[in-house]
């Protein structure tokens, strides 16, 4: 059976733990990183000066930065939370939103 209260201490606590937390994301071509907090917040990017004049290419490699940090974020939280047991009552800060 499902123990609330558990849940939600454990989403509290996870919540804590992200707040501290940097994920990394990089385009396909590893020309752009992208860093997050735990939160989903942009911290920081670093882009190839390459890109610089390939409109196109950096807006591309951009979002696929950011795509791979998300996903990574995704992963981390369902990990911790035990694999899917938490997942239906999970808010969209916490890193699956």
């Amino acid at each position: 059976m499902w123990d609330l209260f558990k849940a939600v201490q454990k989403m509290q606590e996870l919540a804590q733990e992200l707040e501290k937390m940097t994920i990394t994301g990089t385009s396909k071509d590893g020309n752009v990183t992208i860093r997050l907090s735990g939160h989903q917040v942009v911290l920081g990017v670093e882009i190839d000066p390459a890109l610089l004049n390939q409109k196109e290419a950096l807006e591309k490699a951009i979002v696929e930065a950011f795509h791979d940090a998300r996903d990574k974020l995704q992963q981390l939280v369902i990990e911790k939370l035990g694999g899917g047991s938490l997942l239906p009552f999970l808010p969209g800060n916490i890193g699956l939103g």
